[in-house]
């Protein structure tokens, strides 16, 4: 799963069910106490995204019961990448982002998540009567409408005649059926065996929606071809892909139609895999893999470095609880000059995102010493001096690109034990750094 993706840590089953009366119809608890979902129930799947959206996002939507219900972990990844993209594509000194939503769905799911996530604008494209009136709905009930435009298109065409050909555009999305309709549907000689639900369906009754002549390989083969002819007003093409087989065919038609660099990833979320593709005909342009998008569930990065904290040790720090030591990990890591972010809140289970812009602990023991020795003697430190202390981080600091970004995870092991995760996600010197940060917290954390 992305890096950036909130849902790296799953939503909780049971605050959810507390909080939203829609979702707790659908919850079931375990002899265990956990609690989960059928995500083969397509009520129950449209329930999760809908709270997930009002609670996250202060989005208010309704999903019809016979269209492809959006899971949002899949969404966000393919949005995350987008944005990855963008980073090589679009210059830094311009602002606005216009994308295109080639079949927006029900609720125009990618536009509203980017409109309110990033600001980004979106032309929507959709053919289904149903999905276009719930999308409109959808952009009037939050307020998107300056930001989104839903336009009815037919079937016949995926971009000409549909989108304004005199703008310029950022990229477009797609996210094509994935099955082809000679061959989608019951295979038992009775042909009674029931249509599929979650989630080889999403829950959708709408042929078109999961299937179409040739599957996802003519349907993306069809769009290239249109995407040739608007190379001049659009930057990025993407879409999602639902078969790994899929991927070879499709890669030879952009290499025939012409595709000056293209870029291939994975979108992982649990069990489900799905493939994103981007090309683009700007010469001036080049795809290479973002770091971020190839990291993956079932490649991961470095495992996380581990620090358990016993109540015997925390005993003069005060109440032995996730919160408190949270709190006291979140100090050390301000004093760093890093940006908190919070992901996830559990009462036995915490987690944040640090960022950190400029390397500010290496050497710390010896700015310590020098520190206090300066205290001490009343006088300010000699250049030479600063000078040594300061070289392990003079680059870095002159660096305007250093970056550090990790996770940070607390969370009650047993009623005695509270153990402490860094993660690493991108930037810095990769695992050293985390090692460093670490060493610090432990030097700093149970100081009266």
């Amino acid at each position: 799963m992305h890096p950036r993706n909130p849902y790296r840590i799953p939503p909780d089953f049971k605050e959810l069910a507390l909080k939203f009366p829609e979702f707790r119809k659908h919850a079931k608890q375990k002899l265990s106490g956990k609690i989960e979902i059928d995500f083969k129930d397509a009520a129950a799947v449209r329930a999760l995204s809908t709270v997930l959206l009002k609670r996250d996002f202060n989005l208010e939507v309704e999903l019809p019961p016979d269209r492809l219900v959006p899971t949002l972990p899949l969404r966000l990844n393919y949005l995350l990448w987008v944005e990855d993209l963008l980073q090589l594509a679009k210059p830094p000194t311009e602002q606005l982002v216009h994308g295109i939503d080639i079949g927006t769905g029900a609720c125009c799911i990618y536009p509203i998540l980017a409109a309110r996530m990033k600001g980004w604008h979106f032309t929507a494209t959709e053919t289904d009567e149903v999905n276009f009136k719930c999308s409109v709905d959808t952009l009037e009930r939050n307020c998107l409408q300056t930001h989104v435009t839903v336009v009815k298109v037919s079937a016949e065409s995926m971009l000409h005649g549909n989108i304004d050909t005199t703008k310029q555009y950022d990229f477009t999305m797609c996210n094509p059926p994935f099955f082809d309709s000679d061959s989608f549907g019951p295979k038992s000689r009775s042909e009674k065996r029931p249509s599929p639900m979650c989630p080889k369906s999403g829950g959708s009754t709408s042929a078109t929606e999961i299937a179409v002549k040739g599957g996802e390989v003519k349907f993306i083969e069809t769009l290239i071809k249109e995407c040739h002819e608007l190379k001049p007003c659009v930057r990025l093409f993407t879409t999602m892909v639902g078969h790994k087989s899929s991927l070879v065919p499709i890669k030879a038609f952009l290499k025939e139609a012409g595709a000056c660099s293209w870029n291939e990833t994975e979108f992982c979320q649990g069990r489900t895999t799905r493939w994103g593709l981007a090309w683009t005909f700007c010469d001036n342009i080049v795809l290479a893999n973002p770091p971020l998008s190839r990291l993956k569930n079932n490649v991961k990065g470095p495992p996380p470095l581990n620090y358990s904290i016993s109540r015997e040790q925390w005993s003069s720090k005060g109440e032995f609880s996730v919160a408190c030591v949270l709190l006291k990990s979140v100090e050390l890591l301000n004093s760093l000059k890093m940006e908190i972010r919070k992901v996830k809140e559990k009462k036995d289970r915490k987690a944040v995102e640090f960022i950190a812009k400029e390397n500010t602990w290496s050497n710390q023991r010896r700015r310590q010493r020098e520190e206090k020795r300066i205290a001490n003697q009343g006088f300010e430190q000699p250049e030479l001096k600063k000078a040594k202390i300061d070289a392990a981080t003079l680059e870095q600091q002159n660096n305007h690109k250093f970056r550090l970004k990790g996770l940070l995870l607390v969370e009650e092991t047993d009623a005695d034990f509270i153990s402490l995760q860094l993660q690493w996600i991108e930037g810095g010197l990769g695992r050293e750094s985390m090692n460093q940060i670490l060493q610090y917290m432990k030097n700093h954390l149970l100081e009266k």
